[in-house]
């Protein structure tokens, strides 16, 4: 009995070390390049039906209490919370991976904001996500309200649409052509900007890190048919971050 003891024991202490061994090599590895490419290779193992499930077991839950965010969360993500589109299950990551904040329409506000600022600023994730998905539910239902007024909402669901109103208008007032699908396909693109727009007015934490180099944003679009996400060309990141600076700056005149 005592032998069996000494065994488990022992077991114990070697899967510890293990998973400690295996967050500090992480924390050593949490670059926002690293970060974001096992982000995409895990993306591609989910779409070939090849996900490897890493850091899901039973041990890893056990043992999470040992370990600090710090040492493993690799980017915060910001997601719709469509039932659709799991995002640890998308990118193929395990417990403590992915620091999660998840709102309909992925819209942010001051709620979302400080979970950001706490992925971002206290967790230390090295890359941010901004993540949307096609045929997205609440951005159809602030098209949908913008062609019917009358249309009766609850207020919460009307705040959610009012942050998302924007980016709709945007794409109607940049290409009066587009209609139905093309609307929507173009507003759920452009809500990922609206959202870092948000985030960064509301922020100055989070301004301060993106320009002090420290985080990487990246916006991406998941698409519910074929689960692979498509990323967005960086460049709007910092065309955003501009664009709120000058109105901050104009705003304080």
């Amino acid at each position: 009995m005592r032998k069996a003891l000494c065994y488990a024991l022992a077991i114990c202490c070697i899967l510890c070390l293990t998973i400690k061994n295996e967050a500090r090599a992480n924390m050593r590895d949490r670059t926002p390049e690293s970060a974001l490419k096992a982000l995409q290779d895990g993306n591609k193992r989910f779409v070939a039906n090849e996900s490897a499930h890493p850091r899901t077991s039973y041990e890893q839950t056990i043992m999470e209490k040992e370990l600090n965010q710090n040492f493993h969360a690799i980017a915060t993500v910001v997601a719709c919370s469509d039932s659709r589109m799991p995002v640890e299950r998308i990118f193929d990551v395990g417990i403590m991976d992915t620091f999660v904040v998840r709102t309909a329409g992925n819209v942010i506000g001051v709620e979302q904001t400080g979970s950001i600022e706490y992925g971002v600023g206290v967790v230390k994730t090295p890359l941010l996500v901004i993540l949307g998905h096609t045929n997205c539910g609440a951005v159809q239902t602030t098209i949908d309200k913008l062609y019917n007024k009358d249309e009766e909402l609850t207020p919460s669901i009307d705040a959610i649409v009012a942050r998302i109103k924007p980016a709709v208008l945007n794409v109607l007032n940049r290409d009066e052509e587009l209609k139905g699908q093309s609307v929507l396909d173009a507003s759920v693109e452009q809500n990922i900007w609206q959202g870092l727009h948000d985030l960064f007015m509301q922020s100055e934490l989070i301004r301060d890190i993106y320009a002090a180099g420290d985080v990487q944003i990246v916006g991406g679009v998941y698409d519910l048919h074929t689960g692979a996400v498509r990323w967005l060309a960086g460049k709007h990141v910092a065309d955003v971050y501009t664009a709120v600076q000058n109105e901050l700056d104009k705003n304080a005149q």
